[in-house]
């Protein structure tokens, strides 16, 4: 008898330990998909991710290999990559109208800047997603009618983050005219707090709307003068580049 218990209650722990890594790798999926899906929604760039992992008991998940594209145009190809970015989510709030992320770490990602200041592929991005936010700035409170609760889920769902660090951030600034110039500067972390604390909580564009704001202050604060110089640089070299060709025209012109 006890060695029949004993048989069931290991088959038990196997089958919940079969449970929990088919759910690791269902919900890792569907992360996934729904970060590819959602990104290039309110962001209008291409959002790339390699893999998502979810462990749903101890409330951990991992994001390797984010990939944020640039608008069209841009001489380069990704805006924003990330290698690892860390979530640990507050498991008791899973199921609610609002669940709660404790912390989200974002390690090391490496940020291309193309263009000047206040004219570049970031802060095209931004005005992306300063247009999907704007276009969800209508949605009802908590309560609201159906029709305005209906409205409001095609906005997203809403959640709290508690903590969102930015850590050891690399800028690679190339400059307007893509002369093969570069420079590339170390920012500061960059920390936010309380996003979406309210009762109305916070949506994932508006998230990224919020970070990106405060990269683009960090790298006014710390690599206007890296953006200015090699943006004079730049000019620079585009005039002698056009003296150049206007040289070989008149010599073709005029012989040799």
């Amino acid at each position: 008898m006890k060695k029949a218990l004993l048989r069931i209650a290991l088959g038990v722990v196997a089958l919940v330990a079969a449970a929990l890594v088919a759910s690791m790798f269902f919900l890792g999926r569907i992360v996934k998909t729904g970060i590819e899906t959602a990104g290039p929604r309110v962001a209008q760039v291409a959002v790339q991710l390699e893999s998502a992992e979810v462990w749903l008991l101890p409330g951990r998940a991992q994001l390797t290999g984010l990939s944020i594209g640039n608008p069209p145009g841009c001489k380069t190809e990704t805006a924003i990559k990330a290698g690892v970015i860390r979530v640990r989510l507050n498991t008791m709030s899973a199921f609610s109208s609002r669940p709660i992320i404790d912390s989200i770490v974002v390690q090391s990602p490496e940020i291309t800047l193309e263009g000047g200041l206040k004219n570049n592929n970031l802060t095209r991005i931004l005005k992306n997603l300063n247009a999907t936010v704007g276009s969800h700035a209508a949605s009802p409170p908590p309560g609201a009618g159906p029709d305005r609760s209906q409205a409001a889920g095609k906005a997203g769902r809403r959640f709290q983050i508690n903590d969102l660090l930015i850590r050891d951030a690399r800028l690679h600034i190339v400059s307007l005219f893509y002369t093969g110039a570069g420079v590339t500067v170390t920012l500061p972390d960059i920390h936010l707090t309380k996003l979406g604390a309210g009762p109305a909580g916070i949506t994932s564009a508006e998230v990224a709307q919020k970070a990106l704001v405060a990269l683009l202050d960090s790298i006014g604060e710390n690599a206007a003068d890296s953006i200015a110089a090699l943006g004079k640089g730049a000019v620079s070299a585009a005039k002698k580049l056009d003296l150049k060709k206007a040289g070989e025209k008149l010599k073709g012109l005029f012989g040799n």
